[in-house]
């Protein structure tokens, strides 16, 4: 009986909601419709003239009669085009490995800031950097090498201001200051202590920088279809792309024990891992255009494919009393000091999504967003191997050593600027 009863209950309610809900669903697939087919050339929607009257054009390379060039409502008279942009972006970073850490006063100096032991914190490093918000530019130019506006010929380019990662910390003791390792000799977690009470004071300063992030394209534009509101062109060319990388780590150490017959002495310690990555190749892709009255939505989908020439620096020295050097840091020994490349095949897919509105036929604004996807780079952060040998040109395993190691990078975020045709 109470089955029943649920079922009839059940029945009852369902048939209640769905009137109603019914009804939503009309109103919304009516609305669907209507901005689809606001895009799709569904003349009562788009509210085509029946009259000569003047009307301004989003797309003016096609008319509503289907024809191309000069007719009753647009004529193609804007035979170059170009676009001047603010960008917005930020990119995907580089991952850091542990590389200054601390430890609670009062921990003995062999447990001192030693990776591994839950006495450590991590003060730089084990974490992502270069992946902040950076402001740019990018300017785009085209011309129409045909009365009918079918092929045309451009180029853009396109820079990143940078971002930088960094980290600055001084201390006579407290607090602990250390730069861990996996020493390769002892095969264990160790730490050269920078800043430990009653044995040394010092300092730590490091940064990761990425720069030079910039790309260029020279293009050729196709059309292959259009009507009275809508135009798709093949997109053709050849690009050029480049990021650059660079992680630094500098310190400063003073031995102050008393007694110890190194007192006095200073060791200043420098690190550097730069990168750099070219990319040359080629591009193919789509261009789609759909308008309505003032306003047009602009889309590009295309990608490249070529050689990634991946290149990376390594140095590193040590300075005594700011007199006598040496080569080789900690990080950087003579067993992975040097410059590094190689070329391996890369894809750069990118995607543009641009909402315009044309104030007269000859200007217009837009907003959009941008999205680009690199397979192969390299960061300097991924050419640090922690696993090293101090006394490696004496005995032991040549360590640190060098090996390639790239991983993807994206690239993305708003853009909106100015455009003109003329």
């Amino acid at each position: 009986m109470n089955t029943k009863l649920f079922l009839s209950a059940f029945v009852a309610l369902a048939a209640t909601v769905a009137t109603p809900a019914a009804r939503s669903q009309d109103l919304g697939d009516a609305a669907l419709n209507r901005m689809v087919s606001w895009f799709t050339g569904d003349p009562a929607v788009m509210d085509v003239p029946v009259d000569d009257s003047p009307k301004d054009y989003a797309e003016d390379t096609c008319c509503d009669d289907g024809r191309c060039g000069c007719c009753k409502r647009c004529c193609c008279s804007h035979d170059v085009w170009g676009s001047v942009e603010f960008l917005m972006w930020w990119g995907k970073g580089t991952h850091l490995p542990p590389l200054v850490t601390t430890s609670p006063q009062g921990t003995a100096p062999g447990q001192a800031g030693i990776i591994g032991l839950n006495t450590t914190t991590t003060l730089f490093g084990d974490q992502v950097g270069g992946n902040k918000l950076q402001g740019g530019g990018r300017v785009t130019f085209g011309l129409w090498l045909d009365p009918e506006h079918n092929v045309a010929a451009g180029g853009r380019y396109f820079g990143l201001g940078g971002d930088t990662t960094r980290f600055s910390r001084a201390s006579t003791g407290n607090p602990i200051l250390a730069l861990p390792f996996f020493n390769a000799s002892l095969q264990q977690q160790d730490a050269f202590l920078v800043a430990y009470p009653g044995f040394s004071q010092g300092s730590v300063n490091a940064h990761l920088t990425t720069n030079n992030i910039m790309g260029a394209d020279a293009f050729t534009e196709i059309m292959m279809f259009r009507d009275y509101r809508r135009r798709v062109d093949l997109v053709g060319g050849y690009e050029f792309f480049r990021l650059d990388d660079w992680l630094q780590v500098d310190s400063s150490s003073t031995i102050t024990q008393a007694g110890n017959p190194l007192a006095g002495v200073n060791a200043q310690m420098t690190d550097r891992f730069a990168t750099r990555n070219q990319f040359h190749g080629g591009i193919v892709g789509l261009r789609g255009r759909m308008a309505n009255g003032q306003w047009s939505l602009n889309l590009l989908g295309q990608v490249a494919l070529g050689n990634m020439n991946e290149q990376a620096v390594i140095a590193g020295s040590t300075t005594f009393n700011g007199g006598s050097s040496s080569t080789g840091g900690l990080l950087a020994q003579p067993s992975n000091i040097g410059a590094h490349q190689r070329n391996v095949f890369a894809a750069i897919p990118q995607i543009t999504g641009n909402l315009q509105y044309h104030v007269n036929p000859n200007l217009s604004f837009h907003i959009g967003y941008n999205i680009l996807w690199l397979t192969n780079v390299a960061l300097s952060g991924n050419q640090v191997d922690l696993n090293v040998n101090l006394s490696q040109q004496f005995v032991g395993p040549q360590r640190p050593h060098f090996v390639f190691n790239d991983t993807s990078y994206w690239l993305q975020g708003i853009n909106w600027g100015m455009n003109w045709d003329f």
